[in-house]
C-alpha cells in the first residue's frame, strides 16, 4: 500500500459534450427536462441544456476510487456535494480532490479525507464542491 499525504492532490479535466450527457442522464434515469428539451432549457433560469447532478458527482466519486485503487485496495465510505452553480452541456471543467486528513486505523488501513471541487473552465467558478472519505485496506 502506497502511503497518502495530507496536502496531496490529484485532478481531471472533462468536457460535458451534449451527447454523453444526455445519454448519462436517462441511463440513470434523470429525465428532467432541462437534461433533454432545448426548448424548455433554453427559456429556463440557465439559458440551455445541463448536465445532470448524478454526472458531476458520480465522475469525481469515480476519479478518487481510480486514483486510490492505483495506491492498493480502495472502500469509498462517505461522499457529500453541494451544488453551487449549474454546469451547462458542451463545458469544459477540471475536477480536483486533495488530501486533508489521513488515520491510521490499526488492522483496517488508512481513512483518507478529501475535499474536492469542479471548476468551470468558462467562468473559472466552482460548480460543485465535495467531501469524500474512503479508507485504503491494509495489505
Amino acid at each position: 500500500m502506497a502511503a497518502m499525504q495530507v496536502g496531496e492532490r490529484f485532478a481531471q479535466e472533462v468536457t460535458f459534450d451534449e451527447a454523453g450527457a444526455r445519454a448519462f442522464a436517462a441511463l440513470v434515469g434523470d429525465f428532467n427536462p432541462a437534461h433533454h428539451d432545448e426548448d424548455f432549457a433554453t427559456k429556463g433560469r440557465f439559458g440551455g441544456l445541463i448536465i445532470s447532478g448524478t454526472q458531476s458527482t458520480g465522475m469525481m466519486m469515480a476519479m478518487t476510487a481510480t486514483y486510490l485503487a492505483g495506491k492498493g485496495t480502495a472502500l469509498g465510505l462517505d461522499y457529500r456535494f453541494k451544488f453551487r452553480k449549474a454546469v451547462r452541456m458542451g463545458e469544459s471543467a477540471t475536477m480536483a480532490w486533495e488530501v486533508t486528513s489521513v488515520t491510521a486505523k490499526p488492522g483496517l488501513g488508512d481513512i483518507i479525507e478529501m475535499a474536492g471541487t469542479l471548476t468551470v473552465h468558462s467562468t473559472g467558478e466552482v460548480a460543485v464542491s465535495g467531501e469524500g472519505k474512503a479508507v485504503l485496506l491494509a495489505g
